[in-house]
């Protein structure tokens, strides 16, 4: 540089040419080169900074000052003052995403001979890649060149150094290390390289062997930071295999050089804790490890303490969250200083923002998350960086299909998808696995973040979020032409679909969204959700878009899609909140449209629903009329799986009409005939109900009636095994509220009966089964009420039992009922149990709800006996009301002695026994136990059955 000491300078030299900053003129060897004022302006600033960075902002505002101008307005001056350098172009240098700085190169040869290593810079202690460490120095005994991949931020510096101190270690001087992060242009490069290795590389296309290699030449050559010259890269590198045969390069970028001699180390992730690991389990894991090891460096070593476990739990989602990125967790860590754990944890949904602060020796690029994804986003051309981001809407791994689907449009073609996601993949922005010969894509969590940011940049946030939608609702539809997908079934990819369509839901609905999309995407969502068995979730988006679908224009939903969701809802509403109303007349009008358009799987499933809806609303007569009907229909029809279906959903209505020995026999023959024909009870699973589970639990109760406990015990333990772990509810709760915890409880074993009950508890508030939660929390107060609690269970059995009756639900009621006007009646209550017990009484006249009327009896003779023994001794009245117990006691024996129900004979007698009366009716009353006695096991635990055998005459 031309100056005199102590003074300003008046040229810059550049190779051939100098820059006059007096004149103010470009200069080639003495002759000046037509150059516009601007352009020269970028220069001087660009030649003031001596090789120091200069951002485009600093340019834009000083060479416009009071002048608003794109970008692209910088490039355009920028171009033309390469182009007046000619070869010397890449004197310029461009830092992808920054700026740029000027480079002025010595003219001189590199130096020959022997050069000092280039020192390795002392890298924080390295975590969870020792076994990488090992795997890469075996690669590099086998190759030559060695390309460490992976997404910015995944540790291929940190691993690079390590392998290459492990080496430096045992042969100093054997490792020279290149930084290329801020090299711009192949004559950098290899000024670069030809000063590690010593010697003058010769021209790729020249002729000739290699040449020999001065002392002192390294072992290793480290070339860190790749990507954004990859193919100037790829061609030294070429270059010094040919010219240096015994040197071993190691290169780390976001994608491979692809020359012959190169092998490939895919850097992965460290390893992340599963969601459901205890404390050990996360303390094992790498991810975690390197998040304590940052944290404590943060606090300069003086915080020991791990945290409590639930601090633990946070950081394993931490990690998880961020795929086990070590920089990603690296800037989580220091921001814990600050946010502490629960502060960054919630903070990661804004994760761009969140995750700075990395070290201030670290490239600019790894000092924010931001920063290493623009970074990355400034090497792709502009097709890939469109993919890019229009793949932001995919929440999970995602097909070629459905990302032509979303991202293809005029400007960007399926041609520009083909060729760019195999760019997005070569620069690891997208990750790829296999499900045999099919390829599924996925972003991680921080890139999605970042794409979306640069979706919602391009102003196509919108449009992308309700072509999503589009596709997904072809998706679940079955369109074959447009999602390679038939219906819901388990085609690739259907599971993660299924979380996608509810981010699409939910952005439909949202004051942005499109409400007719929502509603069209709800009717194909819902009916997944349903044979999915998420219950609650089906209900809500069934019910949102029926409400939304009130303020849209009348035709503008397809009619089976309206009949889709109202299918959904009715099916769902018995087992959330009610009122089983409303789903009666849902299913009614799925049947009426079912008849109308001659569907017949529709008409099926409305059959089925209004057996089971009138089930539930305790109208037995109802019930029996739709299983019947379904029955005809099914042999009509020739299905032999809904004809096995209707026989068990009629075998049900008659087992709680009384018909037990019916009900028994065709229960049976149904479970003979799922052995012989499995794929029919498979064939009727849509229906959320597996007809060999409906046959073992109607089966159990039977059983236990007819005096045979243990046979009982078995068949629940059955049923409850054929409840599918991957769809459980509802119909695990189903067992457990109506066979499991009711036989448990009248059997005595209160111990069974609460273990059952804390798991119905958890599943109903899990799965929010509203109805089932009660009825559920009506069992329990019938247990604190047998265990001597009547003050802890009675005011809440009253009040679970009116809200349950509120709702419409009926079902096997009955004896909560019972058990709540016995609690009345020892309360001292009678009128409140007798008004009860009435109730109960003629709605099951009525509907022909039998089952457990010999129950109802029996307690309306207990209260009679009560009321009884609260009159005078000897009193006309309190003769009449003990033979008003009389009676009921007497007919509710015969009565269960008509429906086969030893069970309920047994306790009615029991009951008859106990009544002060006559010598000669007393006689009878033991006769008539004495008669039972047989039928029933003498090892039995149950209380009445050992009441009963205390009772006989020894050796009876």
């Amino acid at each position: 540089m031309s100056s005199t000491p102590d003074a300003t300078p008046t040229s810059v030299p550049l190779g051939r040419f100098e820059i006059d900053l007096v004149g103010r003129e470009l200069r080639e060897n003495g002759s000046a080169v037509r150059l516009g004022a601007r352009a020269f302006a970028i220069l001087e600033m660009l030649a003031a900074a001596d090789g120091r960075l200069v951002t485009k902002d600093a340019l834009l505002d000083a060479i416009w000052p009071d002048t608003f101008v794109e970008e692209n307005t910088l490039q355009v001056h920028l171009s033309a003052l390469r182009r007046a350098l000619g070869d010397q172009r890449d004197c310029i240098m461009t830092v992808p995403g920054r700026g740029y700085r000027l480079v002025r190169r010595a003219a001189a040869e590199p130096p020959r001979g022997a050069q000092p290593a280039a020192r390795l810079p002392r890298h924080p202690d390295v975590i969870g890649r020792t076994h990488a460490v090992a795997a890469v120095r075996e690669a590099l005994g086998q190759t030559r060149v060695l390309t460490l991949t992976g997404a910015g931020g995944i540790g291929k510096t940190t691993l690079s150094m390590a392998v290459a101190s492990a080496i430096e270690a045992g042969v100093p001087g054997s490792v020279h290390l290149i930084e290329l992060a801020s090299m711009q242009g192949a004559a950098e490069i290899v000024a670069a390289v030809e000063a590690g290795v010593g010697l003058r590389l010769p021209h790729p296309a020249s002729a000739g062997g290699p040449l020999p290699a001065p002392a002192g030449t390294p072992r290793l050559l480290l070339l860190d930071n790749a990507e954004h010259m990859i193919v100037e890269v790829a061609r030294v590198v070429e270059c010094l295999l040919a010219a240096v045969p015994a040197l071993r390069i190691l290169v780390t970028s976001r994608e491979p050089l692809r020359i012959a001699a190169e092998a490939v180390f895919a850097v992965e992730p460290l390893d992340v804790p599963q969601r459901d690991a205890d404390e050990a389990a996360i303390l094992q894991r790498s991810a975690v490890q390197l998040f304590l090891a940052r944290v404590q460096a943060m606090r300069g070593g003086l915080h020991e303490k791990r945290g409590s476990a639930a601090e633990l739990r946070l950081i394993g989602e931490i990690c998880r969250r961020l795929d086990g990125i070590p920089l990603a967790i690296e800037l989580a860590a220091a921001r814990v200083v600050s946010f502490g754990v629960d502060g960054v944890h919630q903070r990661l949904s804004d994760r761009l923002s969140l995750l700075s602060g990395g070290f201030r020796t670290a490239l600019p690029r790894h000092q924010t998350l931001r920063a290493a994804f623009d970074w990355s986003f400034a090497l792709l051309d502009g097709e890939s960086r469109a993919l890019l981001r229009r793949l932001a809407p995919f929440g999970g791994t995602f097909s070629l299909e459905a990302m032509c689907a979303v991202a293809c449009d005029r400007e960007l073609t399926v041609r520009a998808v083909v060729d760019g996601i195999g760019e997005l993949v070569a620069k690891s922005l997208v990750g790829v696995e296999f499900d045999g010969p099919v390829a599924r894509y996925r972003l991680s969590e921080s890139t999605r973040a970042y794409a979306l940011e640069q979706l919602h940049a391009a102003g196509e946030a919108q449009a992308l979020a309700a072509r999503h939608a589009r596709y997904l609702a072809s998706l679940f539809r079955g369109d074959a032409a447009a999602s390679g997908f038939s219906g819901v079934d388990d085609a690739p990819g259907m599971r993660q679909a299924l979380a996608d369509a509810r981010g699409a839901v939910d952005w439909a609905f949202s004051p942005d969204g499109d409400t007719q999309l929502g509603v069209e995407l709800s009717a194909t969502l819902v009916v997944s959700l349903l044979e999915n068995a998420q219950i609650e979730e089906c209900g809500r988006r069934a019910a949102q878009a029926l409400a939304a679908l009130e303020a849209l224009p009348a035709g503008s939903i397809a009619p089976i899609d309206v009949l889709r969701l109202k299918l959904a809802l009715a099916a769902v509403l018995p087992n959330l909140t009610g009122p089983i109303q409303r789903a009666e007349d849902l299913w009614l009008e799925v049947h009426a449209h079912a008849e109308r358009s001659g569907n017949d799987a529709l008409l099926a499933r409305a059959f089925w629903g209004l057996w089971n809806v009138t089930l539930s609303a305790g109208k037995v007569h109802e019930a029996l009329h739709y299983s019947r009907r379904f029955e005809r229909f099914a042999r009509e029809t020739g299905c032999v799986a809904h004809q096995v279906l209707a026989t068990q959903l009629t075998a049900v209505a008659e087992h709680c009409r009384g018909d037990h020995e019916i009900a028994r026999g065709k229960l049976e023959q149904g479970l003979r005939h799922m052995a012989a024909h499995p794929e029919h009870a498979e064939s009727v699973r849509h229906f959320a109900v597996d007809p060999r589970a409906i046959a073992y639990s109607g089966l159990a109760r039977i059983h236990w009636l007819r005096g045979d406990t243990d046979e009982a015990a078995k068949l629940t333990s059955l049923a409850l095994g054929l409840i599918p772990a991957e769809t459980m509810e509802p119909w695990f709760t189903h067992v457990l509220g109506v066979v499991a915890v009711p036989l448990a409880l009248i059997s005595g074993d209160r111990a069974r009966a609460a273990h059952y009950l804390s798991i119905m508890k958890s599943q109903t508030t899990l799965h929010r089964l509203t109805l089932w939660r009660e009825f559920g929390d009506c069992l329990a107060c019938i247990l604190a009420i047998r265990e001597g609690r009547p003050d802890a269970g009675l005011p809440q059995l009253e009040s679970a039992l009116d809200s349950l009756q509120a709702r419409g639900f009926h079902r096997l009621t009955m004896p909560l009922v019972v058990e709540c006007a016995l609690a009345l009646v020892a309360a001292g209550r009678i009128g409140d149990a007798l008004a009860r017990l009435h109730a109960a009484q003629a709605s099951c006249e009525k509907h022909g709800a039998l089952y457990f009327m010999p129950e109802l009896l029996r307690a309306l003779g207990l209260a009679a006996q009560a009321q009884a023994a609260a009159l005078a001794a000897g009193s006309p009245e309190q003769r009449r009301g003990t033979a008003r117990a009389l009676a009921y006691f007497s007919d509710a024996i015969a009565m269960a002695r008509s429906q086969g129900a030893r069970m309920w004979e047994l306790r009615a007698a029991l009951c008859l026994a106990r009544l002060p009366q006559s010598p000669e009716a007393m006689a009878d009353a033991r006769a008539a136990l004495h008669a039972l006695a047989p039928h029933f096991d003498r090892r039995s635990s149950v209380p009445e059955i050992r009441e009963l055998l205390a009772a006989l005459p020894a050796g009876a």
